[in-house]
C-alpha cells in the first residue's frame, strides 16, 4: 500500500482527504454540531490535511535525486557549540564520504544548488549511541519525521547527521572502513 501511495501521491491526498472529511464530519455531528457547521468544518479540515499530504509527498528530501553515487543528501548540526552559534540549526547539503572523512557541501534546500562553503570533517569515528528517530524539534527546521539522527565524533567535535535509515547505513559503512 505504501509503494502504491508514493506512485500516486495526489490519489493518497484524495483519499486522506475524504477519510478526514467523514471523521470530522461525524465527530461534528456526534458532539452536537448543526449539520451546516460540522460540513463546513470537515471541507476545510480535509483540504487543509489532504494539501499538506500532498505537498508532503511531492517535495521529498531523498538520495534519490542525486544522480552521482557515493553522494548523500543529509542534515548536519553541531549540537556542542557554543550558545549563539546556532547549535541547534540544521544544515541540508551533500556528504560525500570516505574513509574517517566527510566532505560537507550546504544546499539551497530542495534544489541542492550549493551554497556556501564546504566543510571537510576529519577523524571521524562513530559513537556508541544508537540512532534516534528526528523529533519534532528537528521536524521544526524541515527535517523529515522519518529520519533518524546518529552522533559522530570529528576533528571540529560532536556532529550530528539527520538522513534516512538506508543512507545513514551507506555512511557510517564509507566512514568506518579502513583507509
Amino acid at each position: 500500500m505504501r509503494k502504491w501511495g508514493e506512485m500516486h501521491p495526489a490519489f493518497r491526498a484524495v483519499l486522506v482527504g475524504v477519510v478526514a472529511f467523514a471523521a470530522i464530519l461525524a465527530a461534528g455531528l456526534i458532539l452536537g454540531g448543526n449539520l451546516e457547521d460540522a460540513v463546513a468544518n470537515a471541507a476545510f479540515y480535509a483540504l487543509l490535511i489532504g494539501g499538506g499530504v500532498f505537498f508532503l509527498a511531492r517535495f521529498p528530501t531523498d538520495t534519490a535525486r542525486l544522480d552521482e553515487p557515493g553522494r548523500f543528501v543529509i542534515f548536519l548540526r553541531f549540537p556542542d557549540s557554543s550558545p549563539g552559534s546556532l547549535s541547534s540549526a540544521w544544515q541540508v547539503g551533500i556528504a560525500s564520504p570516505g574513509p574517517g572523512r566527510i566532505d560537507f557541501q550546504p544546499t539551497v534546500h530542495d534544489e541542492l544548488i550549493p551554497s556556501g562553503r564546504s566543510k571537510a570533517l576529519t577523524k571521524v569515528r562513530t559513537t556508541e549511541s544508537p540512532p534516534r528517530k528526528a523529533n519534532r524539534h528537528d521536524g521544526k527546521q524541515e527535517v523529515p519525521l522519518d529520519f533518524h539522527v546518529i552522533s559522530l565524533s570529528t576533528d571540529r567535535g560532536v556532529i550530528e547527521i539527520a538522513a534516512s535509515p538506508a543512507t545513514l547505513q551507506d555512511l557510517q559503512r564509507v566512514v568506518s572502513t579502513p583507509s
